[in-house]
């Protein structure tokens, strides 16, 4: 990977973009929490269940401080020595935080077990899993180690959320013996986030509540840092055991096109405004349960599609790679969210308060250390992208652009 990062425009558009969003503070304050607005859908609706946070300012107390990272899958431990490279880069660009994620594998939906597959495409070993949270905690970064299920042999378009054994009760005593794996190589590294699933959906019906309780007590037994669980922008709501986490963990890829006027082509006003709509939701249900959301992934694929659908990495069609839309959704997150989480950099100023203590931060993903970056990458890295410069610019005046490493 030999390209440079070199889209100062790119920069400076963020700049003025920051600068509107905080000239504009009397759209949404950090301390305000709107009623939900009347056309919010049914499955959407966020029953009180607590007393609101206290909303002390950050700087008031600074023993709190807000995440701003992005995810490393480590997949291909065959070049470790590029997910060293990377945390290098992500804490040149001013990130203060790494979240690696690491597969655990099933079969397909039906299967009763899942397992641990180590080598080169599978999954790293504990070993690789230490070297690069060490690595980090050498770098000054807060760490969160998160497992997460992959199926070998999907059947049709299963995913993680799909899965649906026959007996349950084999398959999660399999899961908490592959979680107590995970939480040795957390503990052993003093892990500061854990997170004890990912994006299981079917485990959400009532009658799995109780073995996620026990898995919770189970993992807050042994470990000593926070426990979160990560599940998707639709279903947050669903989740009926956050009172036992630290915080509310939410995949946001939701489509920021639906307040445009023309979704094809939406304005960068329009953008901002879904989600800041999306932000009110998300702090109000917070609110509710009386824990922080964290956004555990926020990202966005160099894809003409990626604004609507920024789920959806692959590009079956080969179209040509959309780095424009891409930075357009980074650039709308920046500007709704910048009074709401602080950078480091802007936070140990001195000048400005933190951010919301309804939320924790984000974690962006994803940081790419396998693929060149560059205009002919079409996937949710930002190395030698336009989006770099808008995180850039917005973690910390004084980052560098970073050349990726070449595989």
């Amino acid at each position: 990977m030999t390209k440079t990062l070199a889209y100062t425009t790119a920069g400076t558009l963020l700049l003025a973009i920051i600068g509107a969003a905080i000239a504009n503070r009397a759209v949404e304050t950090a301390k305000q929490h709107p009623q939900l607005p009347a056309e919010v859908s049914s499955n959407e609706a966020f029953p009180s269940k607590a007393a609101p946070l206290d909303n002390t300012p950050d700087n008031e107390d600074p023993g709190r401080k807000q995440l701003i990272g992005a995810a490393i899958n480590l997949y291909h431990t065959d070049r470790l020595g590029l997910y060293h490279d990377a945390l290098e880069q992500m804490s040149l660009a001013g990130f203060n935080a790494v979240q690696i994620v690491t597969p655990v594998f099933q079969v397909d939906g039906s299967g009763e077990g899942v397992g641990l597959e180590h080598g080169p495409g599978r999954g790293p070993s504990m070993d690789d899993i230490a070297s690069l949270l060490s690595h980090a905690k050498r770098l000054g970064m807060t760490t969160m180690l998160m497992p997460q299920i992959n199926f070998t042999t999907p059947r049709g378009n299963e995913w993680r959320g799909k899965l649906q054994p026959e007996h349950w009760a084999p398959w999660w005593q399999s899961y908490t013996q592959v979680i107590d794996l995970f939480l040795d190589t957390a503990i052993e590294n003093n892990v500061d986030f854990f997170v004890v699933g990912c994006e299981l959906l079917t485990t959400h019906k009532p009658e799995h509540e109780e073995r996620w309780r026990e898995l919770i007590a189970h993992c807050r037994d042994r470990f000593a840092g926070q426990l979160t669980y990560s599940t998707t922008w639709d279903t947050y709501h669903k989740v009926t055991f956050w009172d036992q986490l630290d915080g509310v963990g939410v995949s946001g890829y939701w489509d920021i096109t639906t307040l445009a006027q023309d979704s094809d082509h939406p304005t960068a006003d329009e953008l901002k405004r879904r989600w800041v709509e999306i932000k009110h939701r998300l702090l109000t249900y917070a609110n509710t349960q009386g824990k922080p959301v964290l956004l555990t992934e926020v990202g966005y694929p160099s894809l003409p599609w990626a604004l609507k659908k920024p789920w959806n990495y692959i590009n079956n069609d080969h179209v040509a790679p959309d780095h424009k839309a891409q930075a357009k959704g980074y650039a709308a997150f920046i500007s709704a969210w910048a009074d709401t989480i602080k950078p480091p950099a802007t936070a140990s100023s001195g000048e400005t308060t933190l951010g919301d203590p309804l939320s924790m931060g984000v974690f962006f993903h994803k940081w790419d250390p396998y693929n060149s970056g560059g205009p002919r990458d079409d996937g949710y890295g930002v190395a030698g992208k336009p989006a770099y410069q808008h995180l850039a610019g917005w973690l910390h005046s004084t980052a560098k652009p970073v050349t990726p490493s070449t595989p």
